[in-house]
C-alpha cells in the first residue's frame, strides 16, 4: 500500500471533507476518492460517513486512522534518522485561549533548538481535542481539567493553574472586606463557551447558592472576558495567570469570593497508541522534563 495513501487518509480526517483534503495535497477529487476506495478495500471496512455535510469516521475508520498516523509517522522519522536531518512535523491541538497565553513560552524554547521543525497549531473546543487526538487529527493536546487520568490518554502534568474571581477595581463589592455568594445577586456575569470546566464550576456556584444574576456575555475567550470586566461590564472567573499584569497594574482586581477556590490542571495529552516520533518526544521533554 502506498504510503500517501494514508496521507490522503490523514488529510481527509482532517478537513472533513475530500475537495478541501485535495486542495491541500494538490490532487484531483478523483484521486483522493479513489484512495480512500482502495484503503477500503484494502481492508474491507467503510472508513469515513457522511454526517451534517462532513465526513466523519466510522469506528472502523478512527482505528484505521490511529495506525495510518503511526505508520506515517514512523515513515517520516526513518527519512530524518538515515539522512541524519534534525527536521520534521507534528500537530498540536489546543483551545484559542490556551494558544495565546501558553503556548508561546513552549514554542519559543522548542524552536530555538529545534529550528527546522514544523509545528502546526490546530484549535479544537473543550474536551473535543480527545476526539481529535484519537481521529489522528492531532498529534498532541493541551487541555485545563480537573481530572487526572483519562482512559486511552496519556496525560503530563504541566502546572496547576489557579483560578480567581475578577471585577473592575471600582466595582461596589470590592468595598466590602469579605463577599459570600449571595452579594453577587443583580450581578452581570461573563462568562467562558459551554463546554469549559471552568464554566460549569462558576454556574454550579450560583446554582447551589440561587444567585440570580444576569448572562449578557457569553461564550468568550479569556483574552476578550479581561478587556471586559475591565470596562466594569461585569464579572468574571479566570486563571489568575493571565491577569498578573492587569491586577499588579490596577486594571483589575479579585473579588475576595468566599467559596472553595478552583483549581486545574494544565496536561499535555496524547493518544496512548500514538507513534511518539522523535521532534514529538523532543517537545514533550521540553514541556514537562522527566523528573
Amino acid at each position: 500500500m502506498d504510503i500517501a495513501f494514508y496521507k490522503t487518509l490523514l488529510e481527509v480526517a482532517k478537513w472533513q471533507n475530500y475537495t478541501k483534503a485535495a486542495d491541500m495535497l494538490g490532487y484531483a477529487q478523483s484521486s483522493v476518492t479513489s484512495q480512500i476506495q482502495k484503503l477500503e478495500q484494502e481492508y474491507s471496512i467503510t472508513i469515513f460517513e457522511r454526517m451534517n455535510k462532513k465526513m466523519q469516521p466510522t469506528s472502523d475508520g478512527l482505528e484505521l486512522l490511529r495506525y495510518a498516523s503511526q505508520i506515517v509517522s514512523l515513515f517520516e522519522e526513518s527519512k530524518i534518522t538515515i539522512s541524519g536531518a534534525t527536521n520534521g512535523s507534528f500537530t498540536i491541538g489546543i483551545k484559542s485561549t490556551l494558544a495565546s497565553y501558553l503556548l508561546p513560552d513552549y514554542l519559543g524554547v522548542y524552536k530555538q533548538k529545534n529550528p527546522a521543525v514544523q509545528i502546526q497549531i490546530k484549535e479544537v473546543a473543550g474536551m473535543g481535542l480527545l476526539q481529535a487526538l484519537k481521529a489522528g487529527e492531532c498529534d498532541l493536546g493541551f487541555i485545563i481539567t480537573d481530572q487526572t487520568d483519562l482512559p486511552e490518554y496519556v496525560c503530563r502534568t504541566i502546572r496547576e493553574e489557579d483560578y480567581a474571581w475578577i471585577a473592575k477595581p471600582d466595582h461596589p463589592l470590592l468595598a466590602k472586606a469579605a463577599v459570600y455568594p449571595e452579594d453577587l445577586n443583580g450581578e452581570e456575569m461573563i462568562m467562558t463557551s459551554d463546554n469549559c470546566t471552568s464554566r460549569s464550576y462558576f454556574e454550579t456556584m450560583l446554582r447551589v447558592n440561587h444567585v440570580q444574576y444576569s448572562k449578557t456575555y457569553d461564550n468568550m475567550n479569556f483574552e476578550t472576558i479581561k478587556r471586559y470586566v475591565m470596562h466594569g461590564l461585569g464579572i468574571s472567573l479566570v486563571p489568575k495567570t493571565i491577569i498578573a499584569p492587569e491586577f499588579e497594574n490596577g486594571q483589575l482586581a479579585i473579588l475576595p469570593l468566599h467559596y472553595p477556590s478552583l483549581v486545574l490542571k494544565v496536561q499535555l495529552v496524547y493518544h496512548e497508541k500514538k507513534y511518539i516520533s522523535k521532534a514529538m518526544r523532543a517537545f514533550i521533554q521540553s514541556v514537562c522534563p522527566e523528573r
